[in-house]
């Protein structure tokens, strides 16, 4: 399912509420190998396929970095413009607020942008409304995802 954010009526800037030694951040070209690879080892190749795209769109992607160890990412334009995500978080950092971080710093980057919206395709539906006002999107069950190849 889809879900839309209105961007144009969230303020997304809340102080971060992570530990202090985790910095929020876009990462730099030199970066790009080591981010692409960790995403493809912690989450899968779809995700990283995602997020070589985000990067490569004007760098729309942003990491979560623990004693310069990735720990966590989240993109937009990854599949198509307009489009939030994936959104993922190593072991380590789960329930420390850094999804929320992450998903708070790309949203706002979003609306930055220029979105008045944000779309979610999600099967975490429960995760994102506990920070968000989601509008399912009525026949959206299908998702831009329904015919991939592999």
């Amino acid at each position: 399912m889809d879900y839309l954010v209105k961007l144009y009526q969230n303020a997304f800037l809340e102080p971060l509420s992570v530990a202090e030694t985790i910095t929020i951040r876009k990462p730099i070209g030199t970066e790009k190998h080591v981010v692409l690879d960790w995403i493809g080892a912690q989450f899968n190749q779809r995700w990283q396929s995602e997020a070589a795209t985000a990067f490569s769109r004007h760098n729309s992607l942003f990491i979560a970095v623990h004693d310069k160890e990735i720990v966590g990412f989240a993109c937009y334009d990854g599949t198509a413009k307009g489009f939030f995500g994936p959104l993922g978080v190593s072991e380590f950092a789960r329930e420390k607020g850094v999804g929320k971080q992450l998903l708070r710093k790309t949203l706002n980057a979003m609306k930055e942008a220029g979105y008045g919206y944000a779309i979610i395709p999600t099967n975490s539906e429960d995760y994102y409304r506990k920070y968000l006002d989601l509008i399912e999107i009525n026949g959206s069950e299908k998702s831009i995802y329904h015919d991939m190849v592999g």
